[in-house]
C-alpha cells in the first residue's frame, strides 16, 4: 500500500527527451523553451515517474545547462533522470554529469515498456 502512495505522488508517466531544444527552427529559441518545460515540468503535480534522456538530450543533464535546477527539483521530489550512457560517452559528457544517473539502453527500454503512459518531448 505504501508503494502505491509513492507512485501516484510521483506519477506513472514517462518523458523521453531526445534533444537539448525544444521544437525547430531557431536553436536559440529551442534552447530557450527547453529550459522553460523543464522548469513547469519540475512545479507541477504530478511529478512524472521518470525522464528519459538520450542523443542530444543528454546535453540537459550536464553541468552549465540551464535546465539542472530543475531537474535537480526533479529528482529531488522523486523522478528518477536516466542518461543513456553511449550518448554521455559520444558527447563527451560522462564526467560532467550535474543531475540524474548514467544507464544503459537495457534500463532504458525496461522503464519505457513498463510505463502506462509515455511522452515524447
Amino acid at each position: 500500500m505504501e508503494e502505491a502512495s509513492v507512485s501516484s505522488a510521483s506519477g506513472e508517466t514517462v518523458f523521453v527527451i531526445s534533444s537539448d531544444t525544444l521544437g525547430r527552427g531557431s536553436d536559440d529559441l529551442g534552447r530557450q523553451l527547453m529550459a522553460k518545460f523543464v522548469l513547469q515540468l519540475s512545479t507541477q503535480d504530478p511529478k512524472p515517474h521518470a525522464v528519459v534522456f538520450y542523443n542530444a538530450g543528454v546535453k540537459l543533464l550536464a553541468e552549465g545547462s540551464p535546465c539542472v535546477d530543475g531537474l535537480r527539483s526533479l529528482e529531488h521530489d522523486g523522478t528518477d533522470l536516466l542518461a543513456c550512457g553511449t550518448c554521455m560517452d559520444f558527447f563527451e559528457l560522462r564526467g560532467r554529469l550535474a543531475v540524474g544517473h548514467v544507464t544503459d539502453m537495457r534500463e532504458i527500454v525496461a522503464v519505457i515498456r513498463a510505463a502506462p503512459k509515455v511522452v515524447t518531448v
